[in-house]
């Protein structure tokens, strides 16, 4: 533990040295204390979950943990290529206390260029980096998420587009590293206002058991849709050791493991009246258990004044394993809440909050409670800089 805090205390000076003038810092945080009240199990913070993450429930008011991260970047030019260099550690911590968090010592960690002679226009990369994420901010969904320790090359003009094309490794001194491999066509003109992404992965497992696996994704983007929204669709497959989201999966997963997806949001973010949905199915086979589920949700936020917004947000989930009953949550969240500006994404926002979650009968078995509903207060931070 001392040695990786002197070295990162070493590459943070190294960066300092370059010039203040060239260092770029920034980052993302949310924490806050949170207290279930007497109804329910146990009198603690309470995550309402789904086997699909927070599969569409939302994570305002439902969210027991404190999580950060912050980027010390340089960026700069040399010789006619730019160039930047990013480092950016993490914590988590579940619970409202941040004390004894899990810390990453390296979230990102890459160097990225343009303007090498002898490919001008595309940009080369190596080093661990969130790579050409996709999500739904208000579910903390990321349908497409390519993260990982890699290499790559970023706009190749392919059919009107721009391909990117990246191998990715992990676990190298684990029995059963694997490989990935990703090509991703972005910015497909197909429809006036709307554009296309193709994504494919490729993994392989090696070692004792490894196995290969398979994924494509189809995203689809529409501009000013439904009074100005941003409407957003994925259609999606992956099999084996790809994860649907088109990273890693178990390098072991055999071919029976399989997962079909589509999602569909729609975002409006500006304005005193803001919001973003939801509505996502699918089928997964974990490799014992087949399952499908659906899920719909989303969260408003009206802005009274320019700094105080009331934001609610209402999501149901349902999961019904093979020859099993359907197990249902739904989560209802109203949120008073102090804001810098009227649009969906201006931040910092301080919220109170005060969540309702309720259960059916296969949702209690499945998940070992007792009660059929319970209710959570808290008050949550959430900035990005």
């Amino acid at each position: 533990m001392k040695l990786r805090q002197t070295l990162l205390a070493t590459a943070v000076l190294g960066l300092l040295s370059t010039g203040a003038s060239a260092i770029d810092f920034g980052g993302y945080f949310r924490a806050g204390p949170g207290q279930k009240t007497t109804t329910g199990d146990s009198a603690r913070c309470y995550n309402g979950s789904t086997t699909n993450g927070h599969g569409g429930l939302g994570r305002l008011g439902n969210e027991c943990h404190t999580y950060g991260e912050f980027a010390l970047g340089h960026s700069g030019e040399i010789g006619g290529v730019k160039f930047k260099a990013l480092w950016m550690p993490s914590l988590f911590r579940d619970g409202s206390d941040p004390e004894g968090q899990t810390v990453k010592a390296a979230e990102q960690l890459y160097v990225e260029g343009k303007g090498f002679d002898i490919a001008p226009n595309q940009s080369f990369w190596i080093g661990k980096r969130y790579y050409h994420r996709a999500d739904v901010h208000f579910d903390d969904a990321f349908f497409v998420n390519m993260t990982g320790m890699g290499a790559g090359v970023d706009g190749i003009p392919v059919g009107g587009g721009s391909l990117g094309l990246a191998v990715f490794r992990q676990d190298d001194n684990g029995a059963n590293p694997l490989s990935r491999f990703n090509a991703d066509l972005e910015n497909l003109a197909v429809n006036p206002g709307g554009k296309l992404r193709i994504t494919l992965s490729l993994t392989e497992g090696s070692g004792s058991n490894g196995k290969s696996g398979s994924g494509i994704s189809l995203q689809h983007n529409q501009a000013k849709l439904l009074a100005g929204g941003d409407n957003t669709l994925w259609v999606q497959y992956a099999q084996g050791s790809a994860g649907i989201n088109m990273g890693s999966g178990t390098a072991t997963a055999s071919s029976s493991v399989k997962t079909t997806l589509v999602a569909d949001s729609l975002a409006w973010t500006d304005g005193p009246l803001s919001g973003q949905t939801l509505v996502q199915f699918g089928e997964a086979n974990d490799g014992t258990i087949k399952r499908k589920f659906n899920s719909i949700g989303g969260r408003v936020a009206y802005a009274m004044t320019n700094n105080f917004k009331l934001q609610a947000e209402l999501g149901m989930n349902n999961s019904k394993p093979n020859g099993g009953a359907s197990e249902r949550v739904t989560k209802l969240t109203i949120a008073p809440t102090l804001t810098v500006g009227k649009n969906y994404y201006d931040r910092p926002e301080l919220r109170l909050y005060a969540s309702y979650f309720s259960f059916n009968e296969a949702y209690k078995r499945a998940n070992v409670l007792t009660k059929s509903n319970k209710t959570a207060i808290g008050a949550q931070v959430e900035v990005w800089f």
